[in-house]
C-alpha cells in the first residue's frame, strides 16, 4: 500500500476515534464494556481501511466516499443503542456526525480543487476535513461538559435543598417532642386558667405553645413536600444574605411537572434575583406560584441596581433565563422578563396536562 493510502487509513481511524469521542461526550456514557465498544469501532475502521487500500485514492473516490456514509449512518445508528440517554438524540447524533464530515470534506474539495486529480490533492483535501471535524469534535465535546455541569449543579443543590428540610424536620419534631414531655404540665395550667376565668390568659398560653411549636425557618408549607423544601432553602438563604423576601404559594400537594424541571425554573429566577441584587442598598424579593386550572404560574420581583451581574440571555441577563425557556416551552408555556423603574419582574407560564401526578 502507497504512503499516501497508509495516511489515508490513519486519518481514517482519527475520524473514528472522534465518532466513539464524540458519542460517549454528547450522548452519555455506554451501557457496555468500552473494550466492546472499542473493538466495534475497530471493525470499522479495519473495513474501511481495506476498501481504501484496494481503491483508487484520488479521481473516482467519491462513489467509495458515498458509500462511506451510508455504512456509517446505519453503524452508528446501531452504536448508538449501547449508549445512555433519550434515544431521539442518540439517533440524531448518528446522523449527524457523518453527514457533517463527509458534506464537509466534498465542500473542502470543491473550495480547494476543482476536481481531485491525483492522490496527492486527495491527502490534502481528507487532512483539513478531519481538522475541522477535531474542531467540530471539540466544540461538540465542550457543549456536552457543559450541559453536564449544569445537571451536576443542579444536583448538588438538592442535596442542599434537601438537607435544609431534614434540619427543618428535625427541629419540629424536637420542638413535639419537648412540648409533649411537658404536656400534663400545661394541660394543669390551662385547666386552672379556665377554672379561674382567666380566659385571656388561657388564650395567650395555647398561642404561646402554638409559637414554641413552629419552625422558624419552615416559611412554607403547602403540603407539597418537594417544592416546600426548594422554596424554604431559597427562602432561608436570601433571609440569612440580609434580603427582604415575601411570598404567596398556592399550589396543590401535587404537580404534573418533575421536581427537576421545577428546580431549574425556581434555582434561576432566585440565582438571577440574588445577582441582581448584590449591590442594592436594600434588597427585596417576592415571589408568586399559583396553580389553577392546570396551569402553573411563577412570578418573581426584585430590585436592581443595574450593575449586578444577572444570568439571562440578553445583555444584561445572561444564559440563566434561556434554561427557564426551555423548560417553560417543553410545558408549551412561555417566559416573559421586564425590567421597569428598578425592578426586575419574570414571569413564568406552564400549562401542565395532568396535575395528580408528580
Amino acid at each position: 500500500m502507497s504512503v499516501v493510502k497508509s495516511l489515508v487509513v490513519i486519518l481514517a481511524a482519527v475520524r473514528i476515534c472522534l465518532y466513539m469521542r464524540c458519542f460517549s461526550a454528547c450522548i452519555g456514557k455506554y451501557r457496555v464494556s468500552k473494550k466492546i465498544v472499542t473493538a466495534l469501532f475497530t471493525v470499522l475502521w479495519i473495513f474501511e481501511g481495506f476498501l481504501i487500500s484496494i481503491s483508487y485514492v484520488g479521481r473516482g473516490i467519491a462513489p467509495l466516499e458515498l458509500f462511506f456514509l451510508l455504512v456509517e449512518i446505519p453503524f452508528l445508528s446501531a452504536m448508538s443503542f449501547c449508549c445512555q440517554g433519550r434515544a431521539a438524540r442518540r439517533l440524531l447524533m448518528a446522523f449527524i456526525l457523518p453527514t457533517v464530515y463527509w458534506i464537509g470534506k466534498w465542500i473542502v474539495v470543491s473550495v480547494l480543487f476543482a476536481a481531485v486529480t491525483d492522490s496527492r490533492q486527495y491527502l490534502i483535501a481528507t487532512s483539513i476535513s478531519v481538522g475541522l471535524f477535531l474542531v467540530f469534535g471539540m466544540v461538540l465535546e465542550k457543549a456536552g461538559k457543559s450541559r453536564q455541569e449544569q445537571e451536576r449543579e443542579l444536583l448538588e443543590q438538592e442535596v442542599r435543598i434537601y438537607e435544609n428540610q431534614f434540619g427543618i424536620i428535625r427541629q419540629s419534631q424536637h420542638n413535639i417532642r419537648a412540648l409533649k414531655h411537658d404536656m400534663k404540665h400545661h394541660i394543669k395550667m390551662l385547666t386552672d386558667m379556665v377554672s379561674g376565668g382567666e380566659n385571656e390568659a388561657a388564650l395567650k398560653y395555647l398561642a404561646s405553645m402554638g409559637a414554641f411549636m413552629e419552625n422558624n425557618e419552615e416559611y412554607v408549607a403547602t403540603g407539597n413536600e418537594r417544592i416546600d423544601s426548594i422554596l424554604n432553602y431559597m427562602i432561608s438563604k436570601a433571609k440569612d444574605s440580609g434580603v427582604d423576601v415575601s411570598w404567596k404559594i398556592q399550589i396543590p400537594e401535587h404537580l404534573g411537572i418533575p421536581v427537576f424541571d421545577i428546580n431549574v425554573i425556581l434555582s434561576n429566577l432566585f440565582e438571577n434575583a440574588m445577582n441582581a441584587m448584590s449591590e442594592v442598598t436594600e434588597p427585596s424579593f417576592r415571589i408568586m406560584m399559583k396553580y389553577d386550572r392546570g396551569i402553573l404560574c411563577i412570578s418573581t420581583q426584585n430590585n436592581c441596581s443595574g450593575k449586578g451581574k444577572i444570568s439571562g440571555d440578553s445583555k444584561e441577563h445572561g444564559f440563566g433565563l434561556k434554561n427557564i425557556r426551555r423548560i417553560a416551552e417543553k410545558y408549551h408555556g412561555s417566559l416573559t422578563a421586564t425590567v421597569q423603574d428598578g425592578d426586575f419582574q419574570a414571569n413564568v407560564l406552564l400549562f401542565l396536562e395532568d396535575a395528580d401526578t408528580e
